[in-house]
Protein backbone atom coordinates (compact mmCIF):
# COMPACT_ATOMS: atom_id res chain seq x y z
CA UNK A 1 0.00 0.00 0.00
CA UNK A 2 1.41 3.57 -0.97
CA UNK A 3 0.24 6.38 1.43
CA UNK A 4 -1.85 8.93 -0.82
CA UNK A 5 0.29 11.59 -1.79
CA UNK A 6 -1.55 14.30 0.61
CA UNK A 7 -0.18 12.32 3.51
CA UNK A 8 3.19 12.24 2.68
CA UNK A 9 6.60 15.08 2.94
CA UNK A 10 9.24 15.22 0.83
CA UNK A 11 12.56 17.54 1.09
CA UNK A 12 15.56 17.35 -0.44
CA UNK A 13 18.93 17.86 0.50
CA UNK A 14 20.89 18.06 -3.40
CA UNK A 15 24.75 18.50 -3.63
CA UNK A 16 25.80 19.70 -6.76
CA UNK A 17 29.63 19.86 -7.50
CA UNK A 18 30.89 22.69 -8.68
CA UNK A 19 32.42 21.65 -12.05
CA UNK A 20 33.52 24.74 -12.63
CA UNK A 21 36.25 24.60 -10.12
CA UNK A 22 39.44 23.51 -11.10
CA UNK A 23 40.70 23.01 -7.42
CA UNK A 24 39.50 21.43 -4.91
CA UNK A 25 37.64 24.10 -2.27
CA UNK A 26 40.63 24.24 0.25
CA UNK A 27 44.14 23.00 -1.78
CA UNK A 28 45.49 22.57 -5.00
CA UNK A 29 44.51 19.29 -5.93
CA UNK A 30 42.52 18.91 -8.99
CA UNK A 31 39.20 18.69 -8.61
CA UNK A 32 39.42 16.26 -11.78
CA UNK A 33 39.58 13.64 -9.71
CA UNK A 34 37.42 10.60 -12.16
CA UNK A 35 39.57 7.96 -14.07
CA UNK A 36 42.08 8.58 -11.57
CA UNK A 37 44.12 6.05 -9.47
CA UNK A 38 42.22 5.47 -6.24
CA UNK A 39 43.90 7.80 -3.51
CA UNK A 40 46.36 9.86 -6.03
CA UNK A 41 44.54 12.68 -6.15
CA UNK A 42 45.26 14.07 -3.08
CA UNK A 43 47.57 16.35 -0.68
CA UNK A 44 48.61 17.12 3.17
CA UNK A 45 45.87 19.92 3.31
CA UNK A 46 42.85 17.86 1.69
CA UNK A 47 43.56 14.93 3.74
CA UNK A 48 43.69 16.88 6.75
CA UNK A 49 47.71 15.83 8.23
CA UNK A 50 48.46 17.78 11.41
CA UNK A 51 50.23 21.20 10.49
CA UNK A 52 48.23 22.11 7.64
CA UNK A 53 46.04 24.97 6.99
CA UNK A 54 42.84 24.88 4.31
CA UNK A 55 42.91 28.02 2.00
CA UNK A 56 39.66 28.98 0.53
CA UNK A 57 39.46 29.20 -3.64
CA UNK A 58 38.00 32.14 -4.22
CA UNK A 59 35.76 31.45 -7.44
CA UNK A 60 33.69 29.80 -5.21
CA UNK A 61 32.23 32.87 -4.12
CA UNK A 62 31.36 33.94 -7.53
CA UNK A 63 29.81 30.56 -8.42
CA UNK A 64 27.83 30.34 -5.64
CA UNK A 65 26.14 33.67 -6.52
CA UNK A 66 25.09 32.86 -9.76
CA UNK A 67 23.25 30.19 -8.36
CA UNK A 68 21.89 32.21 -5.67
CA UNK A 69 20.99 35.29 -7.83
CA UNK A 70 19.24 32.79 -10.70
CA UNK A 71 17.17 31.09 -7.51
CA UNK A 72 16.66 34.16 -6.36
CA UNK A 73 17.64 33.88 -3.17
CA UNK A 74 18.04 36.57 -0.63
CA UNK A 75 22.16 36.21 -0.11
CA UNK A 76 23.88 36.82 3.44
CA UNK A 77 26.75 39.18 3.01
CA UNK A 78 28.80 37.34 5.95
CA UNK A 79 28.48 33.70 6.50
CA UNK A 80 31.24 31.37 8.05
CA UNK A 81 32.78 28.02 7.47
CA UNK A 82 31.70 25.82 10.37
CA UNK A 83 32.94 22.17 11.29
CA UNK A 84 30.65 19.21 11.52
CA UNK A 85 31.98 16.62 13.94
CA UNK A 86 31.29 13.09 13.07
CA UNK A 87 33.65 9.98 12.76
CA UNK A 88 33.39 7.82 9.10
CA UNK A 89 35.18 6.42 6.65
CA UNK A 90 34.86 9.01 4.43
CA UNK A 91 35.86 11.41 6.10
CA UNK A 92 39.90 12.02 6.56
CA UNK A 93 39.57 14.82 9.31
CA UNK A 94 36.78 13.45 11.08
CA UNK A 95 34.80 16.59 10.26
CA UNK A 96 33.59 18.62 7.17
CA UNK A 97 33.44 21.89 6.74
CA UNK A 98 30.56 23.32 6.02
CA UNK A 99 28.43 26.08 6.24
CA UNK A 100 25.51 26.31 10.22
CA UNK A 101 22.76 28.25 10.28
CA UNK A 102 21.62 27.73 13.40
CA UNK A 103 23.32 29.09 16.99
CA UNK A 104 23.72 32.68 14.80
CA UNK A 105 25.39 31.06 12.21
CA UNK A 106 23.91 31.73 8.26
CA UNK A 107 24.26 29.96 4.78
CA UNK A 108 25.49 31.66 1.90
CA UNK A 109 21.83 32.41 0.41
CA UNK A 110 17.91 31.03 1.50
CA UNK A 111 14.68 31.86 1.12
CA UNK A 112 13.91 31.71 -2.23
CA UNK A 113 11.83 29.26 -4.25
CA UNK A 114 11.29 27.09 -7.58
CA UNK A 115 8.38 26.03 -9.32
CA UNK A 116 7.56 22.89 -10.61
CA UNK A 117 5.06 21.70 -13.04
CA UNK A 118 1.43 22.70 -12.13
CA UNK A 119 2.95 26.12 -10.38
CA UNK A 120 3.29 24.36 -7.55
CA UNK A 121 6.78 26.41 -5.65
CA UNK A 122 9.13 24.35 -3.68
CA UNK A 123 10.22 26.51 -0.95
CA UNK A 124 14.32 26.55 -0.67
CA UNK A 125 15.40 26.63 2.97
CA UNK A 126 19.19 27.43 1.95
CA UNK A 127 22.21 27.07 -0.33
CA UNK A 128 25.69 26.81 1.40
CA UNK A 129 29.33 25.79 0.46
CA UNK A 130 30.66 22.99 2.05
CA UNK A 131 33.55 20.22 0.96
CA UNK A 132 32.67 16.69 -0.02
CA UNK A 133 33.47 13.62 1.49
CA UNK A 134 35.58 10.82 -0.05
CA UNK A 135 33.89 7.72 -1.99
CA UNK A 136 33.52 4.59 -0.24
CA UNK A 137 33.61 1.50 -3.05
CA UNK A 138 31.54 -1.86 -1.94
CA UNK A 139 31.79 -5.63 -3.71
CA UNK A 140 28.08 -5.14 -4.91
CA UNK A 141 26.14 -3.81 -2.21
CA UNK A 142 26.11 -2.19 0.98
CA UNK A 143 24.73 -4.45 3.09
CA UNK A 144 26.30 -7.82 1.38
CA UNK A 145 29.87 -6.06 0.85
CA UNK A 146 32.08 -8.37 3.02
CA UNK A 147 34.61 -4.97 2.95
CA UNK A 148 34.65 -1.32 2.06
CA UNK A 149 37.36 0.43 0.18
CA UNK A 150 37.92 4.54 0.56
CA UNK A 151 39.17 6.55 -2.09
CA UNK A 152 40.10 9.72 -1.23
CA UNK A 153 40.06 11.70 -4.73
CA UNK A 154 37.29 13.35 -4.09
CA UNK A 155 37.97 14.52 -0.48
CA UNK A 156 37.82 18.06 -0.89
CA UNK A 157 35.89 19.41 -4.02
CA UNK A 158 33.56 21.75 -3.49
CA UNK A 159 29.97 21.34 -3.11
CA UNK A 160 26.98 24.02 -3.24
CA UNK A 161 24.15 22.11 -1.54
CA UNK A 162 20.70 23.32 -1.95
CA UNK A 163 18.87 22.30 0.55
CA UNK A 164 14.25 22.34 0.34
CA UNK A 165 11.59 22.77 2.68
CA UNK A 166 9.44 19.28 2.64
CA UNK A 167 7.01 20.44 0.09
CA UNK A 168 6.73 17.82 -2.73
CA UNK A 169 3.75 15.11 -1.83
CA UNK A 170 4.82 12.96 -4.82
CA UNK A 171 7.95 10.83 -6.18
CA UNK A 172 6.72 12.55 -9.59
CA UNK A 173 7.12 16.26 -8.06
CA UNK A 174 10.47 15.63 -6.38
CA UNK A 175 11.91 14.43 -9.96
CA UNK A 176 10.23 17.38 -11.47
CA UNK A 177 12.10 19.62 -9.00
CA UNK A 178 15.88 18.10 -9.61
CA UNK A 179 15.21 17.73 -13.30
CA UNK A 180 14.44 22.28 -13.51
CA UNK A 181 16.89 22.60 -10.93
CA UNK A 182 19.64 20.74 -12.90
CA UNK A 183 18.30 22.94 -16.22
CA UNK A 184 19.35 25.85 -14.20
CA UNK A 185 22.37 24.81 -13.03
CA UNK A 186 23.83 23.36 -15.89
CA UNK A 187 23.24 27.01 -18.40
CA UNK A 188 25.22 28.41 -14.79
CA UNK A 189 27.76 26.26 -16.02
CA UNK A 190 28.21 24.72 -12.61
CA UNK A 191 26.42 21.26 -13.32
CA UNK A 192 26.69 18.86 -15.99
CA UNK A 193 24.12 16.02 -16.42
CA UNK A 194 26.56 13.28 -18.59
CA UNK A 195 29.22 13.49 -15.79
CA UNK A 196 28.42 10.82 -12.87
CA UNK A 197 28.11 11.45 -9.21
CA UNK A 198 28.20 15.71 -9.95
CA UNK A 199 24.35 15.41 -8.40
CA UNK A 200 23.55 13.11 -5.20
CA UNK A 201 20.55 13.87 -2.76
CA UNK A 202 19.97 12.99 0.67
CA UNK A 203 15.93 12.50 0.53
CA UNK A 204 13.82 13.16 2.99
CA UNK A 205 10.63 11.45 3.69
CA UNK A 206 7.24 10.78 6.33
CA UNK A 207 4.45 9.71 5.83
CA UNK A 208 0.85 11.08 7.75
CA UNK A 209 2.37 13.07 10.40
CA UNK A 210 5.26 10.71 11.16
CA UNK A 211 8.99 10.28 11.77
CA UNK A 212 11.43 12.05 8.96
CA UNK A 213 13.33 8.95 7.47
CA UNK A 214 16.39 9.99 5.83
CA UNK A 215 17.79 8.22 2.50
CA UNK A 216 21.35 9.16 1.89
CA UNK A 217 23.39 9.66 -1.17
CA UNK A 218 20.88 8.68 -4.06
CA UNK A 219 22.15 9.46 -7.21
CA UNK A 220 20.28 9.91 -10.59
CA UNK A 221 16.71 11.14 -10.78
CA UNK A 222 15.33 7.93 -11.47
CA UNK A 223 16.99 6.39 -8.39
CA UNK A 224 15.30 9.20 -6.19
CA UNK A 225 11.98 8.48 -7.94
CA UNK A 226 12.60 4.96 -6.80
CA UNK A 227 13.65 5.24 -3.22
CA UNK A 228 10.90 7.86 -2.46
CA UNK A 229 8.76 5.23 -3.88
CA UNK A 230 9.63 2.46 -1.81
CA UNK A 231 9.70 4.45 1.29
CA UNK A 232 6.37 5.83 0.81
CA UNK A 233 5.16 2.10 0.81
CA UNK A 234 7.11 0.80 3.32
CA UNK A 235 6.45 3.77 5.76
CA UNK A 236 2.70 3.41 4.28
CA UNK A 237 2.86 -0.53 4.80
CA UNK A 238 4.07 0.23 8.77
CA UNK A 239 1.47 2.74 9.43
CA UNK A 240 -1.05 0.02 7.83
CA UNK A 241 0.16 -2.51 10.71
CA UNK A 242 0.22 -0.09 13.00
CA UNK A 243 3.68 -0.32 13.71
CA UNK A 244 6.17 3.05 14.25
CA UNK A 245 8.04 4.44 11.79
CA UNK A 246 11.24 4.80 13.49
CA UNK A 247 13.46 8.26 13.06
CA UNK A 248 16.55 6.91 11.19
CA UNK A 249 18.97 7.01 8.32
CA UNK A 250 18.55 4.81 5.18
CA UNK A 251 20.54 3.79 2.37
CA UNK A 252 19.45 3.76 -0.94
CA UNK A 253 20.75 0.05 -2.23
CA UNK A 254 20.64 0.45 -6.06
CA UNK A 255 21.23 -2.85 -6.91
CA UNK A 256 18.39 -4.42 -4.98
CA UNK A 257 16.39 -1.25 -5.15
CA UNK A 258 15.16 -0.99 -1.83
CA UNK A 259 16.42 1.02 1.23
CA UNK A 260 18.69 -0.22 4.40
CA UNK A 261 18.48 1.28 7.94
CA UNK A 262 22.06 2.19 8.83
CA UNK A 263 21.74 3.92 12.01
CA UNK A 264 19.29 5.91 14.48
CA UNK A 265 19.15 9.60 12.82
CA UNK A 266 21.21 11.75 14.27
CA UNK A 267 20.66 15.34 16.28
CA UNK A 268 21.88 18.21 15.31
CA UNK A 269 23.94 18.98 18.71
CA UNK A 270 25.68 15.08 18.08
CA UNK A 271 27.46 16.93 14.89
CA UNK A 272 29.12 19.34 17.44
CA UNK A 273 29.30 22.18 15.36
CA UNK A 274 31.72 25.03 15.83
CA UNK A 275 33.55 27.66 13.28
CA UNK A 276 35.81 27.10 11.58
CA UNK A 277 39.02 28.47 13.16
CA UNK A 278 41.28 28.36 10.52
CA UNK A 279 39.23 29.97 7.90
CA UNK A 280 37.82 34.06 7.61
CA UNK A 281 33.91 35.04 7.29
CA UNK A 282 33.24 34.79 3.67
CA UNK A 283 32.09 38.16 2.86
CA UNK A 284 30.15 38.81 -0.44
CA UNK A 285 30.41 42.70 -1.74
CA UNK A 286 27.82 45.07 -3.85
CA UNK A 287 30.31 44.72 -6.28
CA UNK A 288 30.91 40.77 -6.58
CA UNK A 289 26.84 41.04 -6.75
CA UNK A 290 26.61 42.71 -9.73
CA UNK A 291 29.28 41.84 -11.14
CA UNK A 292 27.81 37.91 -11.66
CA UNK A 293 23.90 39.17 -12.09
CA UNK A 294 25.23 41.20 -14.95
CA UNK A 295 27.17 37.89 -16.43
CA UNK A 296 24.16 35.68 -15.89
CA UNK A 297 23.09 33.30 -19.17
CA UNK A 298 19.24 33.33 -20.37
CA UNK A 299 17.74 31.48 -17.38
CA UNK A 300 14.93 29.19 -18.57
CA UNK A 301 12.09 31.39 -17.02
CA UNK A 302 13.19 33.90 -19.70
CA UNK A 303 13.05 31.13 -22.04
CA UNK A 304 9.86 29.75 -21.72
CA UNK A 305 8.23 33.21 -21.41
CA UNK A 306 9.48 33.73 -25.42
CA UNK A 307 8.21 30.37 -25.99
CA UNK A 308 5.14 31.10 -25.01
CA UNK A 309 4.70 34.72 -26.10
CA UNK A 310 6.85 35.01 -28.98
CA UNK A 311 6.65 31.21 -30.59
CA UNK A 312 3.25 30.50 -28.96
CA UNK A 313 3.87 27.44 -27.30
CA UNK A 314 2.00 26.24 -24.97
CA UNK A 315 3.42 25.43 -21.07
CA UNK A 316 3.55 21.25 -21.91
CA UNK A 317 5.69 21.59 -24.78
CA UNK A 318 7.81 24.91 -23.99
CA UNK A 319 8.79 23.85 -20.66
CA UNK A 320 10.98 20.96 -21.65
CA UNK A 321 12.44 22.95 -23.70
CA UNK A 322 13.62 26.15 -21.74
CA UNK A 323 14.96 23.74 -18.68
CA UNK A 324 17.09 21.73 -21.08
CA UNK A 325 20.09 23.47 -22.32
CA UNK A 326 20.64 21.01 -25.06
CA UNK A 327 17.24 20.58 -26.23
CA UNK A 328 16.45 24.79 -25.80
CA UNK A 329 19.46 25.11 -28.42
CA UNK A 330 18.38 22.81 -30.94
CA UNK A 331 15.06 24.27 -31.11
CA UNK A 332 16.51 27.45 -31.10
CA UNK A 333 18.55 26.48 -33.80
CA UNK A 334 15.69 24.79 -36.26
CA UNK A 335 13.55 28.13 -35.79
CA UNK A 336 16.10 29.81 -37.20
CA UNK A 337 16.50 27.78 -39.95
CA UNK A 338 12.91 28.72 -40.69
CA UNK A 339 11.06 25.89 -39.19
CA UNK A 340 7.64 25.87 -37.66
CA UNK A 341 8.05 26.28 -33.94
CA UNK A 342 4.77 24.35 -32.63
CA UNK A 343 5.90 21.36 -34.70
CA UNK A 344 9.87 21.37 -34.22
CA UNK A 345 8.77 21.99 -30.66
CA UNK A 346 6.48 18.28 -30.80
CA UNK A 347 9.52 16.70 -32.81
CA UNK A 348 11.83 17.17 -29.91
CA UNK A 349 9.90 17.43 -26.86
CA UNK A 350 7.46 14.50 -27.43
CA UNK A 351 9.17 12.16 -30.30
CA UNK A 352 12.76 12.71 -30.03
CA UNK A 353 12.61 12.15 -26.10
CA UNK A 354 10.73 9.29 -26.54
CA UNK A 355 13.28 7.96 -29.34
CA UNK A 356 16.15 8.76 -26.97
CA UNK A 357 14.26 6.68 -23.92
CA UNK A 358 12.90 3.90 -25.53
CA UNK A 359 16.88 3.56 -27.05
CA UNK A 360 18.20 4.35 -22.93
CA UNK A 361 19.99 6.89 -24.15
CA UNK A 362 20.53 11.29 -23.70
CA UNK A 363 18.90 13.09 -26.50
CA UNK A 364 22.04 14.74 -27.27
CA UNK A 365 23.56 11.39 -27.64
CA UNK A 366 21.23 10.61 -30.31
CA UNK A 367 22.93 13.22 -32.54
CA UNK A 368 19.62 14.56 -34.07
CA UNK A 369 19.97 16.67 -37.73
CA UNK A 370 18.48 19.62 -36.85
CA UNK A 371 17.73 19.99 -40.93
CA UNK A 372 15.60 17.10 -40.60
CA UNK A 373 13.29 18.45 -37.89
CA UNK A 374 13.06 21.56 -39.62
CA UNK A 375 11.79 19.84 -42.63
CA UNK A 376 9.39 17.75 -41.00
CA UNK A 377 7.85 20.63 -39.00
CA UNK A 378 7.38 22.46 -42.51
CA UNK A 379 5.31 19.13 -43.36
CA UNK A 380 3.71 19.20 -40.80
CA UNK A 381 2.71 22.79 -41.10
CA UNK A 382 1.47 21.74 -44.48
CA UNK A 383 -0.91 18.87 -43.30
CA UNK A 384 1.10 15.57 -42.34
CA UNK A 385 -0.13 14.35 -39.49
CA UNK A 386 1.76 14.20 -36.53
CA UNK A 387 2.08 10.45 -36.48
CA UNK A 388 3.52 10.49 -39.69
CA UNK A 389 6.27 12.64 -39.01
CA UNK A 390 6.99 10.74 -36.02
CA UNK A 391 7.33 7.81 -37.93
CA UNK A 392 9.73 9.16 -40.52
CA UNK A 393 11.49 10.67 -37.77
CA UNK A 394 12.12 7.29 -35.86
CA UNK A 395 12.96 5.76 -39.10
CA UNK A 396 15.47 7.78 -40.40
CA UNK A 397 17.02 7.80 -36.92
CA UNK A 398 17.34 4.12 -36.56
CA UNK A 399 18.53 3.63 -40.04
CA UNK A 400 20.73 7.04 -40.35
CA UNK A 401 19.21 7.98 -43.21
CA UNK A 402 17.71 11.44 -45.03
CA UNK A 403 13.85 12.35 -44.48
CA UNK A 404 13.75 11.47 -48.44
CA UNK A 405 14.33 8.19 -48.17
CA UNK A 406 12.39 7.59 -44.87
CA UNK A 407 9.48 9.48 -46.80
CA UNK A 408 10.08 6.82 -49.88
CA UNK A 409 10.57 3.87 -47.18
CA UNK A 410 7.44 4.48 -45.11
CA UNK A 411 5.15 4.72 -48.41
CA UNK A 412 4.56 8.51 -47.90
CA UNK A 413 3.69 10.02 -50.87
CA UNK A 414 5.19 13.51 -49.99
CA UNK A 415 8.02 15.58 -51.66
CA UNK A 416 10.14 18.39 -49.95
CA UNK A 417 10.11 21.02 -52.74
CA UNK A 418 9.14 24.59 -52.75
CA UNK A 419 5.12 23.47 -53.19
CA UNK A 420 5.10 21.49 -50.03
CA UNK A 421 6.98 24.27 -47.93
CA UNK A 422 3.99 26.60 -49.74
CA UNK A 423 1.48 24.78 -47.63
CA UNK A 424 -0.22 22.94 -50.44
CA UNK A 425 0.84 20.97 -53.61
CA UNK A 426 0.36 21.37 -57.34
CA UNK A 427 -2.61 21.91 -59.34
CA UNK A 428 -2.31 18.21 -60.71
CA UNK A 429 -1.67 16.89 -57.31
CA UNK A 430 -4.88 18.38 -55.67
CA UNK A 431 -6.90 17.06 -58.81
CA UNK A 432 -6.01 13.69 -58.38
CA UNK A 433 -6.89 14.58 -54.48
CA UNK A 434 -10.35 15.72 -55.81
CA UNK A 435 -10.99 12.35 -57.78
CA UNK A 436 -10.50 9.99 -55.09
CA UNK A 437 -12.30 12.49 -52.49
CA UNK A 438 -15.24 12.21 -54.97
CA UNK A 439 -15.19 8.61 -55.70
CA UNK A 440 -14.62 8.35 -52.04
CA UNK A 441 -18.07 10.04 -51.95
CA UNK A 442 -19.68 8.15 -54.73
CA UNK A 443 -19.40 5.01 -53.07
CA UNK A 444 -20.52 6.32 -49.87
CA UNK A 445 -23.45 8.04 -50.03
CA UNK A 446 -25.01 7.41 -46.17
CA UNK A 447 -21.79 8.36 -44.78
CA UNK A 448 -22.49 12.13 -47.15
CA UNK A 449 -25.78 11.83 -45.52
CA UNK A 450 -24.33 11.61 -42.10
CA UNK A 451 -21.52 14.35 -43.18
CA UNK A 452 -24.68 16.70 -43.85
CA UNK A 453 -26.35 16.31 -40.61
CA UNK A 454 -23.17 15.90 -38.24
CA UNK A 455 -20.00 17.95 -38.94
CA UNK A 456 -18.01 15.45 -36.78
CA UNK A 457 -18.85 12.58 -39.33
CA UNK A 458 -16.81 14.56 -42.06
CA UNK A 459 -13.83 12.99 -40.29
CA UNK A 460 -14.97 9.68 -41.39
CA UNK A 461 -14.27 10.74 -44.72
CA UNK A 462 -11.52 12.57 -44.76
CA UNK A 463 -10.11 9.43 -43.55
CA UNK A 464 -11.49 7.04 -46.11
CA UNK A 465 -9.56 9.52 -48.55
CA UNK A 466 -6.74 9.88 -46.38
CA UNK A 467 -6.33 5.55 -46.37
CA UNK A 468 -6.41 5.81 -50.30
CA UNK A 469 -3.94 8.19 -51.04
CA UNK A 470 -1.45 6.72 -48.39
CA UNK A 471 0.89 7.66 -45.86
CA UNK A 472 2.25 11.26 -46.51
CA UNK A 473 -0.68 13.09 -47.93
CA UNK A 474 -1.96 16.59 -46.67
CA UNK A 475 -4.73 15.96 -44.10
CA UNK A 476 -5.30 19.44 -44.58
CA UNK A 477 -5.77 19.76 -47.51
CA UNK A 478 -8.12 16.47 -48.10
CA UNK A 479 -10.25 18.14 -44.96
CA UNK A 480 -10.72 21.28 -47.39
CA UNK A 481 -11.48 19.45 -50.53
CA UNK A 482 -13.65 16.92 -49.02
CA UNK A 483 -15.82 20.03 -47.43
CA UNK A 484 -15.70 21.94 -50.60
CA UNK A 485 -16.93 19.10 -52.48
CA UNK A 486 -19.57 18.23 -50.18
CA UNK A 487 -21.46 21.84 -50.26
CA UNK A 488 -21.47 22.07 -54.04
CA UNK A 489 -23.36 18.70 -53.92
CA UNK A 490 -26.00 19.61 -51.77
Amino acid sequence: MVESSSGARIGLEVHVQVLSLRTKLFCSCSSDYRGKQPNTNVCPVCMGLPGTLPVLNGRIVEEALKVALALHCRINRVSRFWRKNYFYPDLAKNYQISQYDRAGGVPFAQDCALRIRGGKSVRIRRVHVEEDPARIHYEGSMAQSPYALVDYNRHGIALLEIVTEPDMETPEEARDFLERLSGILEYLGIYRSDVEGAMRCDVNVSVGGGNRVEVKNVSGFSDVERAIRFELTRQGSRRTRRLAVERETRHWDEVRRITVSMRSKEAEEEYRYFPEPDLPPLIVRDEDVEKVRSGLPRLPEDRLREYVEVHGLNQTLAEPLAYSPYLSELFEECVSRGADPRGAAALITVDLLSYANAHGAEPQDVHPDPGLIVELSKLMGGGLSHKDAKDALNYALEKGVGLEEALRALGMRVTLGEDIRAGGPSAEGEGAIRRVVEDVLRRNPRAVEDARRNPRAVDYIVGMVLKELGRGTNAKLVARIVAETLDQDK
